[in-house]
């Protein structure tokens, strides 16, 4: 059977290279080639919920309009697979779009193997997808060359790796999940060398797919230069560690792995100058929680350079009927390959801004003494007075670059207000004046403070941050970094503070105890299962509405409320909030109340 599927894919391949039947793929007149991945669909042949997976990806394909779908495995979870896979290319084929799948590790179960899945889909319209060489590991083993924009040359390539089964680990090497075989990294030396031969021996710029995390994932894990939630590890990544990695090094062509198979996985890094990134989970009726959308990488050709994001169109809500939108659906942990994956950068100026695709960018700076903007277009320094006691409001409107780089630098500068304008990156490491910082509602992955030990107030809400390190804020006094999607807050180094607001994000502990300032505290719409206010003499509102707090956890955060406080304790939407006893807190001088 193999050998009819290797002849349809020749048949196929030579219709693709001819201008016939399949589309090809060719760099876009501006210089751009983009592909969106959807990853771990899991879609369910006959569930009114699971279709709406189908209405996601056309409002991203519909969004974004991209150049290649990429379907990195686990497309079908249940039986009648065949209606199942027909339903999700349907989406491809209505939007015209090419598209190219890989297999997971569910999409050999139930009624069809792989390679009746390959000789179902092999011939649709749009898709990209073969099974491969005959003698290579797997079903779907392929790769897929970019045409220049300007000549027949290829100028990008993505391989597509089968890499989906389970398999007896050898001994000495833990796991049960599949790795690349000796023979896929075989072939993929030789197809990488014939490519760089055709190219006059400089390698071509290449992206990789396929399902299951290798263990170097695990290695960018906690790195400065990570972005993204980072939640799944091992044992889901395979134990015997291939040499891809070491292949991949040795030809100089890879600049980017993407892979799904973790739904809470969704991070992107940089291991010896190659990018290991997670798709966004695309499913509904799945395990995670981190929504659902799709990953987009956009290409640029005869650069080694690509950019890359999330969007998040829809929240987790696995059993519920609505499928909740997203509360906001911006592009999400941006980077730019391979800029973003520096590590201990050094910026110039005391202050550095890159903002995306936005026409203005508009600030606002206190201090004292003379400050330099540069815009980065070529338009000069302009010089700003300062003012310590009112913000002086700077603003540019940028024609021509998307990506705005912005330097401020000063002697003095104590305030800095960028709130809004679309910022990806923001460096404040040298403006260690800085007692105020308001830089909310932007696209930021992730923020540095640890050198600001001045700051007395930090608003950082509205942003993509997964960590935050306050130790080095001991004078801190105002907190926002609410909508956020910080796991972990540590407030231990902050003994002074007086306003919390950490709602909307996941965390599932908030401890207190170091903050006996505290006047008022925000907690609301988080993970929290326990909440201990003893330490909190001053305190006069806890808002902790939303939470996972059952009627025994509300009683015991009732018993350790202040006496005689007269504040006021907000609990509507926990699971125990007709259950517990008010009459604690009462007793205690709290009144209780549902919503805020």
């Amino acid at each position: 059977m193999r050998k009819l599927f290797t002849a349809a894919a020749l048949l196929l391949w030579t219709l693709f290279v001819s201008g016939q039947g399949q589309p090809r793929l060719i760099f876009n007149p501006d210089s751009t080639f983009k592909i969106v991945q959807f990853t771990d669909l899991h879609l369910q042949a006959d569930s009114y919920r699971s279709d709406s997976v189908l209405v996601m990806m056309k409002k991203v394909i519909e969004r974004e309009k991209p150049d290649l779908v990429m379907l990195t495995g686990d497309v079908v979870g249940s039986d009648n697979r065949k209606r199942a896979w027909l339903k999700v290319a349907q989406v491809m084929i209505d939007a015209k779009t090419p598209w190219a799948a890989m297999f997971g590790n569910h999409d050999a179960e139930y009624e069809l193997t792989k390679d009746q899945t390959m000789d179902l889909i092999g011939g649709l319209p749009y898709n990209l997808t073969v099974p491969g060489p005959v003698e290579v590991s797997g079903v779907g083993n392929y790769v897929l060359p970019i045409q220049s924009a300007t000549s027949s040359k290829t100028a990008a390539l993505c391989y597509v790796f089968d890499v989906s089964a389970t398999n007896e680990a050898p001994e000495g090497h833990s796991g049960v999940y599949n790795w690349i075989d000796q023979s896929q990294v075989t072939w993929y030396k030789e197809q990488s060398a014939m490519f760089t031969g055709q190219n006059g021996g400089i390698p071509v710029p290449t992206l990789v797919f396929f399902h299951i995390p290798s263990p170097e994932f695990n290695e960018v894990i906690g790195k400065s230069t990570t972005v993204g939630v980072q939640q799944e590890v091992e044992p889901s990544s395979p134990g015997c560690r291939s040499n891809l990695f070491e292949a991949m090094q040795a030809c100089k062509d890879a600049m980017g792995v993407f892979v799904g198979h973790h739904h809470n996985n969704n991070y992107i890094g940089c291991l010896d100058g190659i990018c290991l990134g997670f798709g966004q989970a695309s499913g509904r009726q799945v395990y995670g929680e981190l929504g659902a959308g799709a990953r987009v990488i956009v290409l640029y050709e005869d650069e080694r350079k690509f950019d890359s994001w999330i969007v998040k169109l829809y929240e987790s809500s696995r059993d519920l009927d609505i499928w909740t939108p997203a509360r906001k659906n911006e592009p999400m942990f941006f980077v730019t390959y391979p800029d973003s994956f520096v590590e201990n950068r050094e910026y110039p100026g005391k202050i550095h801004m890159i903002a995306q695709d936005v026409d203005n960018v508009t600030f606002r700076l206190s201090g004292s003494g003379v400050a330099t903007v540069d815009w980065g277009d070529g338009s000069g320094e302009e010089r700003v007075s300062l003012n310590e006691n009112k913000g002086v409001l700077v603003k540019h409107t940028y024609t021509q670059v998307s990506t705005r780089t912005i330097s401020v630098d000063g002697e003095n500068i104590t305030a800095l207000d960028c709130k809004g304008n679309g910022l990806t990156c923001l460096d404040v490491s040298k403006a260690r004046e800085l007692t105020h910082l308001d830089c909310g509602d932007n696209q930021l992955a992730r923020l540095d403070v640890t050198g600001n030990s001045a700051l007395r107030v930090l608003w950082c809400n509205g942003n993509q941050l997964t960590t935050l390190n306050l130790a080095g804020n001991s004078l801190l006094t105002e907190l926002y970094c609410h909508n956020n999607l910080l796991a972990k807050l540590d407030l231990g180094r902050n003994g002074v503070l007086v306003r919390l607001n950490c709602s909307q994000n996941r965390l599932t502990d908030l401890q207190l105890r170091a903050n006996s300032e505290l006047n008022r505290v925000d907690c609301y719409e988080n993970r929290l299962t326990s909440l201990d206010l003893s330490d909190n003499k001053k305190l006069n509102y806890a808002v902790c509405t939303d939470n996972r707090l059952t009627g025994e956890a509300l009683n015991r955060l009732f018993g350790t409320v202040h006496e005689g406080g007269a504040g006021s304790l907000f609990i509507g939407g926990n699971p125990g909030a007709n259950e517990c006893d008010l009459g604690i807190a009462r007793g205690r001088g709290w009144k209780v109340r549902a919503r805020y």
